[in-house]
């Protein structure tokens, strides 16, 4: 598929600072153990150990072997191949479930938020938000490249957490960007 090769290179090319927002946030959070999910490459790891955090174990979770591999080495990085809805995780393993630009990826979003919610204790979730202009723009090239692009409203995402049982601590939007980033612990 187009789209994934397009992934990959995009990936490949990226600086860690394109996590930064969300490393920030879960740095703050001081996790023990990270699983992330739809890592790609782990950006998010390295980016995270950029803001002065290094949890004590890190799974980069991909269906995606290609990516994985090209994640940069680390004492505490784990490689996962799976997929976001059937995790390899007991219940609760992590401290903190991470789906950063990849919810709208998965097949069954509500299955991968049920998997995260079950295998960590907090979950953050950083995506594109539909309801903005250029949300809408990139729900549109993520379809046409091949993507499920099955992105979900800020509020409607966060009231799926809270039916799920979890606390939604807050919901961030980025002013200028398309993004916003929720946080959802037990």
């Amino acid at each position: 598929m187009i789209g994934q090769l397009l992934l990959r290179a995009l990936y490949r090319l990226a600086p860690p600072t394109l996590h930064r927002r969300a490393a920030a946030l879960a740095a703050s959070m001081k996790p023990r153990v990270v699983v992330d999910i739809g890592s790609a490459n782990a950006l998010l790891a390295r980016a995270l150990e950029a803001e002065g955090h290094r949890p004590q174990a890190y799974i980069a979770l991909d269906p995606d072997q290609s990516l994985l591999r090209a994640a940069s080495p680390s004492p505490v990085l784990e490689r996962v191949q799976g997929v976001a809805e059937k995790l390899p995780l007991r219940s609760h393993a992590a401290s903190l479930a991470v789906l950063h630009d990849s919810l709208h990826h998965v097949d069954d979003p509500g299955e991968a938020l049920r998997e995260a919610a079950r295998a960590a204790e907090c979950m953050l979730v950083d995506d594109i938000d539909p309801g903005t202009p250029a949300g809408r723009l990139i729900a549109l090239l993520e379809r046409l490249a091949g993507f499920p692009a099955r992105f979900m409203a800020p509020d409607d995402l966060a009231g799926e957490l809270e039916e799920k049982g979890l606390r939604v601590q807050r919901v961030w939007r980025d002013g200028r960007r398309p993004t916003y980033r929720i946080v959802a612990c037990w």
